[in-house]
C-alpha cells in the first residue's frame, strides 16, 4: 500500500542550506533572529508545537534535512494512515489562492481527530447523563 500524501518538498539549494543550520529541537530564528516560528526542527522526545496552515514551512524533520510531508503533518495531528487530503499540495508563491483549501491547509486547519472524538464522547455523555437525571 502506498501511503497518500507523503510527497515530499524539492527544495532550494538555498532553503537546504537553511534547514541543515537548525539542530533537533531549534529553530532558524535562534540563529539568523529571522523567520519567526517557521523552521523548527522537531525533537522527537518532545510533544510537537501546534500544527498551522502553512506547516509546509514550520516543521523541519528531526533526522532529515527536509519539512515534514502532508502526511508527517497528518500523522502529528491523529489522522489515520488511510485518510486521503485532496487538491493542490501546496500554493506557489505567485499563484493566486485556489478556491478549494491546500492539503498543507486542511491539515492545519483541521481538529485533531483523536481530540474530537474526546470531545465529541464527553458531549455524548453530558447530554445523555442530563437526559437521565430528568426522568
Amino acid at each position: 500500500m502506498a501511503i497518500k500524501n507523503h510527497q515530499k518538498t524539492a527544495h532550494s539549494p538555498s532553503t537546504l542550506e537553511k534547514i541543515k543550520l537548525v539542530p533537533i529541537g531549534g529553530k532558524l530564528s535562534d540563529i539568523t533572529k529571522t523567520f519567526g516560528s517557521t523552521y523548527r526542527r522537531l525533537d522527537p522526545n518532545k510533544p510537537s508545537p501546534t500544527v498551522t496552515r502553512s506547516g509546509y514551512r514550520d516543521f523541519i524533520h528531526p533526522y532529515k534535512d527536509r519539512m515534514f510531508t502532508v502526511r508527517e503533518l497528518a500523522c502529528l495531528q491523529s489522522f489515520p494512515l488511510d485518510w486521503e487530503f485532496t487538491g493542490t499540495r501546496l500554493d506557489s508563491y505567485s499563484s493566486k489562492r485556489e478556491v478549494s483549501m491546500t492539503q498543507f491547509g486542511q491539515v492545519g486547519n483541521a481538529v485533531p481527530p483523536i481530540l474530537a472524538n474526546a470531545i465529541a464522547e464527553s458531549i455524548k455523555t453530558q447530554f445523555f447523563e442530563e437526559n437521565e437525571n430528568d426522568k
